[in-house]
């Protein structure tokens, strides 16, 4: 078992994107090791090469998850228990906004999405909880990222950037309301054991996700996932939301 001296975080959907912005901006920092997921050994390690430019003093791990497979979670979960005994924060970056297959009826599409944002976050918190409670680190964290789109009250307003009448998206923002309620259970539930459970919602990023459009860089995005793993007090945080101007607000419905 390796000697872990800095908080150990791991970030799914670290091969590109706003995943990968993330462990860039941790990994410049050099003061923390990073277990960096994707689907594929080989996304993962291509990520790793990448990343190495930006720091020589974090460590860097790739590990294999995909968050439609349980059996990949529990492997990954077991190879970290075995590498590292525990894990310090976790960040569900990892999601998808639509089907992958363009002939999909409608059920398929919402099985598809709710598969890897919902299904497989919670997997994934609840295979890797068990490592957070292993962990002697002071500042224990799950960092869920979530959207604005994902907030009942701003699809009902009619001034919000995030208005059903701007943006349909049920799917897609269905999806985050789930994650946002998965959250705020753990987050109650966690409490008592010291480990935050919090939200970041990084906005509308220029990234492979969103087919290259938006209105911020996937750097700016990350900024609010950093913050959430790494900022503030758990008193702080708790029951917020570090949203996407990189602020700390209050988490509305």
């Amino acid at each position: 078992m390796a000697t872990v001296t800095k908080p150990l975080i791991l970030i799914t959907g670290a091969n590109q994107g706003l995943g990968f912005a993330t462990a860039q901006q941790l990994a410049s920092t050099g003061k923390y090791n990073l277990l960096i997921g994707a689907r594929s050994q080989e996304k993962a390690e291509g990520a790793i090469k990448q990343l190495q430019g930006f720091s020589t003093d974090s460590s860097l791990t790739p590990i294999v998850i995909d968050l439609d497979q349980d059996e990949s979670i529990t492997a990954a979960a077991k190879l970290v228990e075995e590498r590292f005994g525990s894990l310090d924060i976790l960040i569900n970056n990892a999601g998808i906004n639509r089907s992958s297959d363009p002939n999909a009826t409608l059920r398929e599409t919402y099985r598809a999405v709710f598969e890897t944002n919902v299904f497989g976050v919670a997997v994934m918190t609840a295979t890797f909880l068990p490592l957070l409670r292993a962990s002697k680190y002071h500042d224990r964290r799950i960092v869920n990222v979530t959207s604005g789109l994902g907030q009942i009250g701003m699809a009902y307003s009619p001034n919000s950037e995030y208005s059903a009448r701007i943006w349909e998206l049920p799917v897609y923002r269905s999806s985050k309301s789930a994650i946002n309620m998965i959250n705020a259970v753990d987050a109650v539930s966690l409490k008592k054991e010291n480990i935050l459970s919090v939200l970041a919602a990084p906005g509308y990023c220029r990234t492979n996700f969103g087919g290259g459009n938006g209105v911020k860089s996937a750097v700016e995005g990350a900024r609010p996932i950093v913050r959430a793993a790494t900022e503030g007090t758990a008193k702080e945080l708790f029951g917020k939301l570090v949203d996407d101007e990189n602020t700390l607000v209050e988490f509305g419905w």
